[in-house]
């Protein structure tokens, strides 16, 4: 079966993007794929790239590291910290890319997953100190690289589910 859901993303204001998703799975299950860093090898991706570590609790302060290998891209990694989990319902966490020429723009990312008849909504709100750092990340590509691992999130759901 293939999924009809489809990201949507928003701008907001100067500082902030709004990505909404469905998902054919139970909240438990989703919120279990996105917070739990050892499911990540199965979707996480943007598409193009492998998983080569990910770390970290969805517990408060605790840090979390992603490094994928995004093939002639080459390797990409970002880290931060947790600053709010409620197991099925919300995670924040702080959100940095470790590219030196964006490094010191941080984000607080806030996922919230609501479901209803067997059918979770993921909202996610990334928050940026301002316009050019948003911009700056939405325009880096993010909307195709968060689609495609939605995506690839979905089917990895729907094996389990």
């Amino acid at each position: 079966m293939t999924s009809t859901n489809k990201l949507q993303v928003t701008l907001v204001g100067d500082t902030e993007i709004h990505l909404s998703r469905q998902f054919n799975a139970p909240r438990n299950l989703v919120y279990g794929a996105i917070a739990d860093n050892t499911q990540h090898k199965h979707w996480l991706g943007c598409g193009m790239g492998t998983v080569l570590e990910s770390t970290g609790e969805a517990e408060i302060s605790s840090p979390w590291s992603f490094k994928m290998d995004m093939g002639e891209m080459g390797q990409f990694h970002c880290f931060g910290q947790c600053l709010e989990a409620i197991p099925n319902e919300k995670l924040v966490r702080t959100f940095i890319y470790n590219v030196p020429e964006i490094r010191e723009y941080a984000s607080v990312e806030s996922a919230t997953f609501s479901e209803e008849n067997g059918v979770t909504t993921l909202n996610i709100i990334v928050k940026h100190l301002n316009k050019d750092a948003r911009d700056g990340h939405y325009n880096s590509g993010m909307e195709q690289g968060a689609s495609a691992s939605y995506d690839a999130l979905e089917s990895y759901l729907m094996e389990k589910n």
